[in-house]
């Protein structure tokens, strides 16, 4: 039995060899600046963030198609008295070819392609969990792409609830320039290990259809309805149906560009002041019920925001710079959101077995 075991490690050890093989460095370093003046707003509150995170990570690839890396992110906020405020593990598998690709493990959000609105992950949300740990798969091709993916951000514990995201999304191009598409999220927000029967569940869909042209200016205009049904079972409220549409407008050129985002409808986070079993409200903090943008939940019925900035890449890619000024309307009253990002990435080869680099 033994030899049987030798003879298949050293043949598999054989076709590795054998087979196209790359080691390198993967780093990317990002600023994030992210300043709201909410006061006197029903759903949001005001505060500054201002946070470096650095993210590295060694890679091995093989094959062209298949891949592993491993590494950490590191996030500090500007100002904290701490070395470092967050550090967390970086270690995923992924399998890439013309149209199939999976990831397995924890890795970088920039890994799903679908088109989530800021109703599912707000600004603060990203900036502090820009990690899925889990798994996610995706197909894309000439004409559509789909995709499938768990989070498991929370686990049972006395400290934590149990929580899990699945998240779907999916787009397809039609008549030159138009598309059609949706993006679904449902989150078990459970309990922790100190109590019992306090879950949440909490579903939300957007279907959505826009166009794509451009005439001097780049258009992106794009029509959604947001569909959440919610259901706290520990205050037995029964299930809740908050709804709304949603109207997206974007036009670009040279990296300049304003967009605006006008919702009308019921607020989608009912239970953001809801207190839980643990004395802790459902909504606020970056691992609570709700990960949207707070201002979808005005009881006002409308929201919209307008954004005007630059955003653009330069060194091959490699830098990016983003900088925009918010202005938000909820009901009748005006507020304001500053945004400023600037991250640089890193991706050199340490070896490739095909130039012995």
């Amino acid at each position: 039995m033994s030899r049987k075991i030798l003879f298949t490690i050293v043949a598999l050890l054989s076709a590795l060899a054998a087979e196209a093989q790359v080691f390198y460095f993967n780093g990317e370093l990002s600023t994030h600046f992210d300043n709201t003046e909410y006061s006197g707003c029903e759903v949001g509150t005001s505060r500054t963030i201002f946070a470096i995170r650095a993210t590295q990570t060694l890679g091995y690839r093989w094959n062209e198609k298949h891949s592993v890396e491993v590494g950490a992110e590191l996030l500090k906020d500007f100002g904290s008295k701490r070395f470092l405020d967050e550090a967390k593990f970086v270690a995923y598998y992924q399998f890439r070819n013309e149209q199939f690709g999976a990831n397995a493990g924890i890795f970088p959000r920039e890994k799903l392609i679908g088109k989530y609105s800021r109703a599912f992950f707000s600004d603060e949300y990203l900036i502090y969990n820009s990690l899925i740990q889990g798994v996610a798969l995706r197909h894309t091709g000439k004409q559509a792409s789909v995709e499938l993916a768990i989070d498991w951000n929370g686990i049972y514990s006395p400290d934590t609830r149990e929580q899990f995201r699945v998240l779907a999304a999916t787009e397809g191009k039609f008549a030159n320039h138009f598309y059609a598409g949706a993006a679904a999220s449902l989150q078990h927000y459970a309990n922790k290990s100190t109590f019992q029967g306090n879950v949440v569940d909490n579903a939300l869909i957007n279907p959505y259809i826009g166009t794509k042209f451009s005439a001097f200016f780049n258009f992106d205009i794009r029509l959604g309805y947001l569909q959440s049904l919610q259901q706290d079972r520990h205050s037995d409220s029964g299930w809740v149906a908050p709804m709304g549409g949603e109207l997206y407008f974007k036009m670009e050129r040279w990296g300049v560009f304003i967009d605006n985002n006008l919702y009308v409808g019921k607020g989608l986070t009912p239970f953001y002041n809801t207190v839980g079993a643990d004395g802790e409200p459902y909504g606020g903090g970056q691992s609570g019920l709700y990960t949207g943008d707070p201002l979808y939940g005005t009881t006002q019925k409308i929201y919209n925001r307008t954004g005007i900035g630059y955003s653009q890449k330069f060194a091959k890619e490699r830098v990016k710079v983003h900088a925009e000024m918010v202005l938000q309307v909820v009901g009748k009253r005006l507020y304001c959101q500053q945004l400023v990002g600037v991250s640089a990435v890193i991706a050199p080869t340490i070896y490739n077995k095909a130039n012995h680099k």
